[in-house]
């Protein structure tokens, strides 16, 4: 009995023991046993720990930069935001957005780091009035030295401020210098681009000559005949004299004339605050500045019919200037004469849309005369 008890404690033991060398850790390998491809994986597994650790970008921006004929690029990466237990379902952007600014030029690569809480740009400081004078001349602005006398020391001071009223005064002058010159650059191909249009305009004209389509009832005491033409109705002052013997031949008549390549106009506000009505002497719909451009689309009367914002609107002629910018694929006709058929009399003739219609407003039409600008009084 006592044997098999011996016998059954010695088995627990046994197997005890193998258990608990199958379970046991595999022993550590030195790294100069390990092979090459071994030590490869490892490190690779590092790399990816490392890497998930890293911040995540969620915006990556690269804008080509063109400065004095080379050509950077630059990249802007924003950082993800950081995210909380207490915060699960939701993101916080952080404070600071780093910016990594990669230049390539020619064969050069410079990297740049900076941040948005920076005092100045990455690509430009602009020095303050005090340092450019220190730049001028650094003596001027040592400190106090203990061998110089109160009195040096101020008239050092005085000449400081001196030093530095100079410099603004040159600065102000020539920022007026390329402010002058960029107005001039603007002008001289302002003229040179209207004389490229005057010259294509000019070189587009032709004489034309058609026959009327119809003609309408004689006006005795305007002395007038309306008359068709291209779908276009225009106005002929025939002479009394003239004008039985002229509608009984009416289609043996001749339209002579010249046509040539429509402009485009833009509508220039010359004045500091120009109002935009709906129609004319209408209600504003709103107020441009000077230099501000509309496209034109024609005359009526006293006011410019403009496209302003998607729709139609209206602008005194003394608030804006018409200025010459394209050509249209479409041809004007003007200087139209008709001919008599019998007596060879030229009788000219004018469209209908050209024709000066009564003032819509007499206080517009005194506005026109007077000169004055149609807006906001300062």
């Amino acid at each position: 009995m006592t044997n098999k008890i011996i016998y059954k404690f010695t088995l627990l033991i046994m197997v005890a023991l193998f258990l608990e060398n199958c379970g046991a850790v595999k022993p550590k390998v030195p790294a100069s046993s390990l092979t090459k491809e071994e030590a490869k994986k490892i490190s690779a597994v590092n790399n990816d720990s490392k890497k998930s650790n890293e911040t995540k970008y969620v915006l990556k921006i690269e804008t080509p930069v063109e400065t004095d004929g080379v050509t950077y690029v630059q990249t802007v990466k924003a950082k993800s935001g950081e995210t909380t237990t207490n915060q699960k379902n939701s993101f916080v952007q952080k404070n600071s957005i780093n910016e990594k600014v990669n230049t390539r030029a020619n064969k050069n690569d410079i990297s740049v780091n900076s941040s948005l809480g920076s005092s100045y740009s990455n690509f430009i400081r602009v020095k303050t009035v005090y340092e450019l004078a220190m730049d001028a001349n650094p003596p001027l602005f040592l400190p106090h030295d203990e061998f110089e006398t109160a009195d040096e020391y101020k008239k050092r001071v005085s000449d400081q401020v001196s030093l530095m009223k100079e410099i603004v005064q040159m600065t102000s002058q020539k920022m007026e210098i390329k402010k002058a010159q960029r107005i001039q650059v603007a002008k001289d191909k302002e003229l040179r681009t209207k004389s490229i249009l005057e010259d294509l305009m000019s070189e587009s004209s032709s004489s034309v000559e058609f026959t009327p389509t119809d003609i309408g009832r004689y006006n005795p005491e305007k002395e007038t005949f309306p008359i068709i033409l291209h779908s276009t109705q225009y106005q002929i002052n025939v002479p009394r004299e003239e004008a039985r013997t002229f509608k009984a031949n009416f289609k043996s008549v001749k339209i002579k004339g010249i046509k040539q390549l429509k402009p485009k106009y833009d509508v220039s506000v010359t004045v500091s605050k120009a109002h935009i009505r709906s129609r004319p002497n209408g209600s504003i719909v709103g107020i441009a500045s000077r230099g501000d451009f509309f496209e034109h689309v024609q005359d009526e009367d006293e006011w410019f019919k403009i496209n302003y914002k998607g729709q139609f609107g209206f602008t005194h002629m003394n608030n804006a200037e018409l200025k010459l910018v394209d050509i249209d694929d479409a041809y004007e006709y003007h200087d139209m004469v008709a001919i008599h058929p019998t007596t060879g009399s030229m009788f000219a003739m004018t469209s209908v849309d050209k024709l000066v219609k009564a003032p819509l407003n007499l206080a517009s039409r005194k506005l026109f005369e007077a000169g004055q600008a149609d807006g906001p009084r300062e």
